[in-house]
């Protein structure tokens, strides 16, 4: 299984294309001069603030005046430029994001003896200082999009100005338009301007607006999954007042921008907002840990400093996240807040997110509200055999390491906690259970190219054999082994193919776990573990050691063999009418994946096809406006109780479902996700376990859809291991019955 962020990989996982990681608001050529498209809410914030900008006044090249000209200069203490954009953010009404800057600057030479020789100099936009009504919003876009810090500028230069008219008379407007060339990071597009000017009192007063597609530059339109989405139009407009230039004297800095107007609350941060982020927040934010990267929350300052979007992500339920809904049986630990909760962080907010407690008070994580109650031991501790740390050329870095327990009898692991070392560069890991006869050929790889472990984007990726304890069937095909792949439909008991003994896994947040109803992973002598890590790199690598320790039992106890059982669906999504990519050949896309992956990239998906008794045609035949969909029945292999599930897709998903007994009288969906986020692919604890009998009917349904990621170059879509491939992939665990 590859989960990756959002970075074009190739088989060694190395990014292929820039395409920024989980997402947020995007901004276009003229997000230049403002135009953002929108902000990102994505899961986490950034370092960077408000206060971190030095609102200095840019300088732009200067005219000199020619005959019959009157030259002008823009005041940028009275001037802005400003982005309008439509917005669709997940539990509000529709509204637009607007945001502006005053750093601006420019000359401009009236000609009043013939007006249409009149000329506009270079206009200079200093985006760094874009602001807008929320500073989450604000520095997501400088540090992701504009990259501000190193390329602060943006020009509008090469202008030409056509429709003036012929005679100019005082505080009389008229109307023209400019076309130019607009600079944003290196990239140069041509844009025209309608506007109107108005001389008055020596000074000129001019408006002007245009109208881009964010589709045209690449940049848009925006959409992050499960949280909001833009328009391809952005608005951009110049207010201007220009005055004598002999007699301007420009400021060296401009006013920083004031922060939300505030409004009187009852709502207290030391008695109800507090509390709220380190229950629900600092487990991620605190320092050192994975979502620090983004925004370190230490202090009671670093929550006031963007409290306008921590007010947005929790009304809108993106964030703490929990995608599944609550269509089906409970699940336990949720992390959603309660809606009292969520009341006093946007009222809190929209107070101006006042403090009363002293701007340094810590803010120290606790025990989440949905921390499981039953600890673990920590009978073992395993390490990976050295620190490790990738290459800043491979930001997403799938990196394996054997961890062997020396179990000379058979064994039950019970519960398990993982602690990374570093844990702001491990995205998330897994664990894999590996018998004695598979060891030797996972050493052999081991240290092969002189660091420690090997790489692993698609799992330890063993020879065929027998497959662990605890495992559903199919196991060939989840290991890419040659034959042995089912055909013709679902067999009766076929309960799934199992990601070669994936028992374990960690991501950011996650509290330690122990297996429920009495009942474990059954491990035999000489057996060992693999932990596969995922590294992202947002700069400079560290080295990490990770630590795994599990609670063990005799395998003579009073134990039920733990079944992880992992269902497969094929994937096929065509390309769109009239797309002329290569690899919109549906057989190009099927060879491609076996050069990347070797035979099994190619034989998966023909295999699971039959496996569940569809075609490629059918499943084609469901592509509309950019949407597709699969679902695959299988067959419960034993008699028990289901405890936890899971959905696994890539970044054009969609929806996932997991249901009992789909055709039944009474479905029962054991889990709903029906906004597909990428970023947060969980486990999920059942509430109450369900009881299912051998041979019931378990259907996974999945659904994909190419407006998710509509910057992405068009290919037929398979499944298969790559971040552009797909998969509609599940997870449940069986304590049986017997």
């Amino acid at each position: 299984m590859e989960i990756t962020r959002r970075n074009r990989l190739d088989a060694g996982g190395r990014s292929l294309s820039p395409i920024r990681r989980r997402a947020a608001w995007v901004l276009v050529p003229l997000a230049v001069f403002g135009a953002v498209g929108a902000a990102v809410y994505y899961q986490t914030t950034s370092a960077d603030s408000t206060s971190d900008v030095v609102y200095r006044t840019p300088s732009a090249p200067r005219l000199t005046a020619g005959p019959s000209e009157q030259l002008f200069r823009i005041d940028p203490t009275r001037s802005s430029v400003t982005y309008d954009v439509a917005e669709q953010i997940v539990g509000f009404d529709a509204s637009h994001a607007k945001g502006s800057t005053s750093g601006v600057a420019g000359d401009i030479a009236l000609n009043s003896a013939s007006p249409s020789a009149s000329r506009l100099g270079t206009v200079v936009v200093n985006v760094e200082q874009l602001h807008s009504d929320n500073r989450l919003r604000d520095a997501r876009i400088r540090d992701d999009f504009l990259e501000s810090h190193k390329y602060p500028l943006v020009t509008l230069s090469n202008a030409s100005i056509s429709g003036m008219p012929a005679k100019i008379e005082n505080d009389t407007p008229y109307k023209f338009r400019i076309k130019g060339t607009m600079k944003v990071k290196g990239t140069e597009a041509p844009v025209e301007w309608a506007a109107t000017a108005r001389s008055t009192d020596g000074e000129l007063l001019i408006t002007a607006s245009t109208t881009l597609k964010m589709s045209s530059f690449d940049v848009g339109p925006i959409r992050l999954l499960g949280l909001v989405s833009t328009s391809d139009d952005v608005k951009l407009s110049m207010d201007l007042v220009a005055t004598d230039a002999a007699k301007l004297s420009v400021p060296a800095t401009l006013p920083a921008p004031t922060g939300p107007k505030e409004s009187v609350t009852q709502v207290s941060f030391r008695r109800d907002v507090q509390p709220v982020l380190e229950s629900s927040c600092a487990s991620c934010h605190a320092k050192g840990e994975s979502g620090a990267e983004h925004w370190q929350l230490d202090t009671a300052a670093d929550a006031s400093q963007i409290a306008e979007g921590i007010g947005t992500v929790v009304k809108s339920g993106y964030m703490p996240p929990w995608p599944a809904s609550e269509v089906g049986v409970p699940l336990a630990h949720s992390k959603r807040l309660d809606a009292s909760s969520i009341s006093q962080l946007v009222d809190w907010a929209a107070a101006g997110g006042k403090l009363d407690v002293p701007a340094e008070t810590p803010i120290i994580p606790t025990p989440s509200r949905a921390s499981k109650t039953a600890t673990p031991r920590e009978d073992l501790t395993l390490r990976m055999p050295e620190a490790y740390a990738g290459s800043a050329d491979v930001r997403d870095d799938y990196r394996c390491f054997i961890l062997d327990p020396k179990f000379t009898e058979a064994t039950f692991m019970t519960g398990y906690s993982v602690t990374p070392t570093e844990r702001s560069v491990v995205h998330h890991s897994q664990i894999f259970h590996i018998t004695a006869d598979q060891v030797d050929s996972l050493q052999m790889r081991s240290g092969s190219d002189g660091k420690p472990g090997w790489s692993c984007l698609a799992g330890p990726t063993l020879p065929s054999g027998p497959r662990p304890q605890g495992s559903g069937t199919g196991q060939a095909l989840a290991q890419g082994a040659p034959g042995g792949m089912p055909t013709g439909g679902p067999p009766a008991g076929a309960g799934g193919a199992p990601n070669a003994g994936v028992i374990a896994g960690w991501a950011p947040g996650q509290d330690p776990v122990r297996f429920p109803l009495r009942s474990g992973i059954l491990m035999q002598p000489g057996d060992v573990l693999v932990l596969q890590m995922h590294y992202h790199y947002e700069s400079k690598p560290v080295a990490d050691r990770t630590t795994v320790k599990i609670e063990v039992e005799p395998g003579t106890a009073d134990l039920k063999a733990l079944t992880i059982v992992n269902p497969l669906g094929p994937v096929e999504i065509p390309c769109d009418a009239g797309a002329t990519e290569p690899l919109c050949d549906r057989e190009a896309s099927l060879a491609e994946a076996g050069r990347l992956y070797g035979r099994p990239g190619s034989a998966i998906e023909p295999a699971l096809l039959g496996l569940c008794g569809r075609t490629a045609s059918e499943l084609a035949a469901t592509y509309n406006d950019g949407t597709a969909s699969s679902s695959c029945d299988y067959k419960v292999p034993v008699d028990g109780q289901i405890v936890s599930t899971m959905g696994h897709m890539h970044t054009l998903g969609s929806t996932f479902r997991l249901t009992l007994e789909p055709d039944g009288p009474s479905p029962t969906v054991l889990l709903d996700i029906p906004r597909w986020d990428f970023d947060w692919q969980m486990n999920y604890d059942l509430q109450t376990p369900v009881h299912v009998t051998a041979g019931q009917t378990i259907r996974m349904s999945c659904s994909w859809d190419r407006k998710n990621e509509p910057r992405r170059p068009q290919k037929y879509v398979i499944f298969a291991e790559g971040t552009e491939d797909e998969m509609c992939f599940s997870t449940y665990a069986i304590v049986p019955d017997e």
